[in-house]
């Protein structure tokens, strides 16, 4: 068993919801791979959260892009909900739509199964590039998209039921709609012409409309209603669509294939294993309609490697947390935990609520990752590792510590405040 002693890993934490998408059928295996694939050997590394979210996949995520080389951060389900935050040279951002990898160079992809938000893409490359950082993306043509309708919905449908398990992103209401019929992929949206792109959008925004009018009263819905029927904000969506088209590193859309030209992968899961996509209807509202665990993701990989060594990292607090409503064994106050547990990034907000604490029941864990483990694909050579973070704030228990040594790799990481310099074991 190897145990890799991390000197350089920055503070992060995910703000997980449940709020995702279960991936859409990927595209044919790309033609040309295993040509390439006899020329080149590949350094590809999965991050899974073993928890609920927040485990600190970002400070894993963001370690394994400092391999030489190019590198591409892989977004694969979920959306911007995600918030990887990381902290690299004296820098500090919460990542939704980009890599966690991006201060250290990697570049980042939107895979088929990660629903772009471009509003909130905008925003977020004007904030890096205030800070120095010029994120380099590439949007796959099969990816779903999310608008501003879907996050009013998805707002105001858990506001008017008091419930508190969404990031109010809009993921949930954008897996709806293309649960249905006609919805377009970016891909096909951004080949319409103006008129027809106009059109789309304003049919999203009617059928909105009619859903916010039956969740209160009028004077209730007045203001989103208000909102909703704004044309500015239909306008000002669209400018938003062509400008992340713009900024994108094709000025358009790409393929799968994209991987293949660069040395390292690091595909980035968003939330994690105990919220993961449940067919049961009574666990369906605390779980996010995506696969959370290797399942998609090794059939990604597997669509265009094969004969490659690819490491599945399942990273988990030393002890347990949750962010908003959904069950939750061995839960307990923050202080039971010991005078230094805290947190720094998550705070109680009206669509996810509190932030949860816990006991970490180890043998749930176990059990979590034996079962999702078994979904890696056959083309490809899998191999899992563990990483237990937040070891600065609670030490691992006896069981856990027990439980590591099983695993043919270790990543026992702190979490620091500040930086990089920061980190000690």
């Amino acid at each position: 068993m190897r145990e890799r002693a991390i000197t350089d890993l920055a503070e992060s934490s995910e703000g997980a919801g449940p709020a995702g998408e279960r991936g859409p059928s990927l595209p044919r295996a790309c033609g040309r791979r295993r040509k390439e694939e006899k020329m080149k050997r590949y350094n590809i590394k999965a991050v899974i959260g073993a928890g609920a979210g927040d485990e600190g996949k970002g400070n894993l995520s963001g370690y394994f892009c400092k391999a030489p080389g190019r590198t591409l951060g892989v977004l694969t389900n979920g959306g911007p909900q995600r918030g990887h935050t990381a902290v690299h040279a004296g820098k500090r951002h919460v990542f939704s739509h980009f890599s966690a990898g991006t201060f250290r160079g990697a570049e980042t992809y939107f895979a088929p199964g990660f629903m772009v938000n471009p509003m909130q893409l905008v925003r977020e490359y004007d904030a890096l590039a205030a800070m120095g950082a010029r994120p380099v993306f590439h949007i796959d043509r099969d990816c779903r998209f999310t608008t501003p309708y879907d996050m009013l919905l998805n707002q105001k449908s858990h506001e008017a039921e008091g419930t508190h398990h969404t990031c109010g992103m809009g993921i949930w209401e954008t897996w709806v709609r293309y649960a249905g019929e006609g919805a377009l992929t970016i891909g096909a949206y951004l080949a319409l012409t103006e008129g027809k792109k106009y059109r789309y959008l304003d049919q999203i925004r009617a059928r909105a409309l009619i859903r916010l009018a039956e969740m209160g009263s009028p004077r209730q819905m007045q203001g989103v209603l208000a909102l909703a029927g704004d044309e500015n904000l239909l306008v000002h969506y669209m400018e938003d669509l062509e400008t992340m088209k713009a900024l994108s590193a094709e000025g358009g859309l790409c393929s799968p294939a994209i991987m293949l030209g660069y040395d390292n992968l690091v595909f980035e899961n968003g939330q994690g294993l105990m919220l993961d996509w449940s067919d049961d209807e009574e666990m369906a509202a605390f779980t996010t309609p995506s696969r959370t665990g290797i399942r998609e993701t090794a059939a990604l990989i597997d669509r265009v490697f094969t004969g490659q060594k690819v490491e599945v990292c399942y990273v988990t607090r030393s002890y347990q947390t949750r962010h908003g409503d959904g069950p939750m064994d061995g839960e307990c106050h923050r202080l039971a935990l010991g005078s230094r547990v805290r947190e720094g990034t998550n705070a109680e907000n009206p669509f996810q609520g509190r932030f949860r604490f816990g006991r970490l029941e180890v043998e749930r864990l176990h059990e979590r990752i034996r079962k999702d483990f078994l979904d890696c694909g056959s083309l490809n050579s899998y191999s899992k590792s563990i990483a237990v973070t937040h070891l600065d704030q609670a030490p691992m228990s006896g069981e856990l510590e027990a439980e590591t040594l099983c695993y043919g790799q270790r990543y026992l990481v702190d979490r620091p405040d500040f930086g990089d310099n920061s980190l000690h074991f």
